[in-house]
């Protein structure tokens, strides 16, 4: 779609500079581990991030590196994801750690196409781990960011995110030349806390300004 430069900025510098007053805190935020911040996309998948903040703490303590993850108890392991109804994860997590140990010298990958042929890693997880502990430009797109594009821009999402190549290219594009950290997690949390699904909190948004459905669903 043809968005305007002028639409742009406004769009990028509202997100960074809430996210810079307001961002979500949690541990994984507070590290460029890779191998940490790609444990920290596994267990938020479909989960809460307070929960997921718990089993966190309680997993890096004993398993912070894929060496000490390949050779994890999985029982002890399936303990700390069932109360998350995750359980299934903890082989997940094993397996990937082995997968970096064998074929990776224990490293994880610093490219887009490695990281994607490890079971278990797709494209979000991937452009996560090297958006933040790796400081490349690349977008994070996933469903929350969908809908908050659709709203602010008036667009129609006619695939699931992950697939949705026409959206993927717009996160993209709207990517800011610097501070394209904040800004992803800037989406993220704004995304999160306020463009909720079913019912938006416009009133509160720090988009609202800007963004079409706000003007339409407030318009008399």
């Amino acid at each position: 779609m043809d968005i305007s430069l002028s639409d742009i900025t406004l769009f990028q510098n509202s997100v960074t500079e809430w996210f810079s007053r307001d961002g979500r805190i949690y541990p994984w935020r507070r590290t460029t581990n890779p191998f940490l911040i790609l444990l920290a996309e596994l267990l938020l998948r479909l989960t809460g991030a307070w929960k997921a903040e718990k089993a966190y703490n309680t997993i890096i303590a004993k398993y912070g590196n894929s060496h000490l993850m390949s050779e994890a108890n999985l029982n002890e392991l399936y303990e700390i994801f069932k109360p998350l109804g995750l359980h299934k994860r903890a082989s997940t997590l094993i397996s990937i750690s082995k997968n970096i140990q064998d074929r990776f010298n224990g490293q994880v990958p610093c490219n887009s196409s490695d990281l994607c042929s490890i079971k278990g890693i797709g494209q979000y997880t991937a452009n996560a781990i090297l958006c933040l502990a790796f400081n490349q430009k690349l977008p994070l797109f996933d469903g929350s960011i969908s809908r908050l594009f659709c709203r602010y821009f008036k667009l129609i999402a006619d695939k699931p995110a992950y697939s949705d190549k026409k959206l993927w290219t717009l996160a993209a594009e709207l990517l800011p030349e610097s501070n394209f950290h904040d800004y992803n997690l800037g989406l993220l949390d704004i995304a999160a806390i306020y463009c909720k699904y079913p019912k938006p909190k416009c009133e509160s948004c720090p988009l609202s300004h800007s963004c079409f459905h706000h003007r339409e669903s407030s318009s008399p």
